[in-house]
């Protein structure tokens, strides 16, 4: 049973680590995803005259919100995705951290004076919101990823139509009862819980979308890319991630194999910046296959309220059978699977989506496992002797989203920073890692539309710039 399972017109969310039942949702229709376009809309052009440091200060009462409730939010992210305990925390604390420094931004909304040729005017910028914007985000970062989007565009005066996955469902309304709990104007953020092909169509065709951005698939964003094409209105997407792990021959291995773990099998491998390919250089690939094994032997699978837990289950059927099948390919195109062959078979695994991280060896760069997203705890090892091959090897796929290398060499980590084709770049850094106050997106087919999230760039997307010439 899917954590989505659709039945006749209800969405149900489902316990990864149990398959049961959490909750069941009535789905929107076309009429009604059409008025929560415009409730929203309305209740933008009041928000849009709150001057910005006040919207900034609703930001700061849902951060808090959130912190006093930190331990309860975090294992609902764990039951409802899966998530191990702490990572649900972690989650929280970073979505708190999100809002705390688009709060910020309500201070910094600034446009410039720009001296006029001519005597007597007075020529200044000064950014507006877009109007009602369409949100869409995906399961696998269920409250950091809706935050750092509904953040800057509530800040920045907009109206947020929203529509979660259907995985996550239960923390989506959680949070839409906190904004208002918060005091923020009602149906400032409205909630769609409907299907996503029917949300892009409505958004495509209703004139109060002004802007739609989109975390998930390359392929779905690629899809509501040309759904929205036809009316030009403005698109941010950031989609799938296939992102090499660089260890030269002077690289710590120790570190780089505990790194691995932290970015590339936390949340199950289930994120878009998640290690997936480890280049190696020759002069050490033994050395480090090895400890990179030991390594996955202290990795321990288990239910994500354990704390002893690294990796929890799969968000559900779907992903699960995904990730197999990935498996499968990579054995018969040739791969070796040197770490992960058996499944848990413990008691607590029988009911849950649980699969064991693998590591395959012998990978060459025409196989699958080699280009396509898995996103699954699936590591793939190839070998190279020149950092030069390497790096035509790294840039060779159509994603483009995150990247790291390991080594002591400054010059060749410069070469690196310089030539890898990847808007996130890490030096002795998991590739998952992030800051709030910077910039975060892909480039190729990560990215589409050319804007970035995350840090003061974020507010771009929300804004228009108005250039303005005044004679007294």
């Amino acid at each position: 049973m899917a954590n989505s399972l659709r039945q006749s017109e209800k969405m149900y969310s489902i316990n990864p680590s149990t398959k049961q039942i959490l909750a069941e949702f009535e789905t929107m229709s076309k009429e009604g995803i059409e008025n929560a376009i415009i409730v929203a809309s309305e209740a933008q052009k009041d928000w849009s005259r709150t001057p910005a440091p006040i919207r900034g200060e609703f930001l700061f009462k849902i951060a808090q919100l959130l912190e006093d409730r930190l331990d309860e939010w975090g294992r609902l992210v764990t039951e409802e995705v899966g998530k191990c305990l702490r990572d649900g925390i972690g989650e929280i604390q970073r979505s708190i951290s999100f809002l705390r420094f688009f709060a910020g931004e309500g201070y910094r909304m600034k446009g410039e004076t720009i001296p006029s040729r001519q005597p007597g005017i007075f020529s200044y910028t000064k950014q507006q919101p877009v109007g009602t914007v369409g949100v869409i985000t995906p399961w696998n970062v269920p409250l950091a990823i809706p935050v750092w989007k509904i953040a800057p565009a509530l800040v920045a005066g907009n109206g947020i139509v929203w529509k979660p996955a259907p995985q996550s469902l239960i923390i989506s309304r959680k949070f839409v009862e906190l904004l208002e709990e918060a005091g923020l104007p009602r149906n400032l953020v409205v909630m769609l819980i409907a299907d996503g092909p029917l949300v892009s169509e409505v958004f495509a065709e209703n004139k109060l979308i002004k802007a739609v951005t989109f975390t998930g698939s390359t392929q779905t964003g690629r899809t509501i890319h040309k759904v929205l094409a036809p009316r030009g209105i403005r698109f941010q997407a950031e989609t799938g991630g296939k992102n090499p792990f660089i260890i030269l021959q002077d690289a710590d291995l120790e570190r780089a194999c505990q790194d691995i773990v932290s970015g590339g099998l936390l949340d199950a491998g289930q994120r878009c910046t998640a290690t997936s390919r480890i280049f190696v250089h020759e002069s050490v690939y033994d050395k480090f296959r090895d400890q990179m094994v030991r390594t996955l032997e202290n990795v321990k699978v288990g239910l994500p309220t354990d704390e002893s837990s690294i990796i929890g289950p799969v968000v559900d059927q779907r992903q699960y059978d995904t990730i197999l099948r990935y498996i499968e390919i990579a054995k018969s195109e040739g791969a070796v699977l040197l770490y992960g062959e058996d499944e848990p078979k413990a008691e607590w695994a029988k009911n849950g989506y649980f699969i064991k991280p693998k590591l395959f060896d012998r990978v060459t760069q025409e196989m699958t496992i080699a280009n396509e997203e898995v996103f699954g705890p699936v590591l793939a090892l190839l070998q190279f002797s020149d950092l030069k091959e390497c790096l035509k090897l790294c840039n060779s796929i159509e994603y483009g989203l995150s990247s790291s290398i390991y080594t002591k060499d400054i010059a060749s980590a410069m070469e690196y920073v310089d030539e890898i084709e990847s808007g996130l770049v890490h030096v002795n850094i998991p590739s998952t890692y992030s800051e709030p106050q910077m910039p975060f997106g892909g480039i190729k087919a990560t990215g589409i539309g050319g804007f970035r999230e995350q840090g003061s760039h974020a507010i771009l997307f929300y804004t228009e710039w108005k250039t303005v010439y005044v004679r007294a």
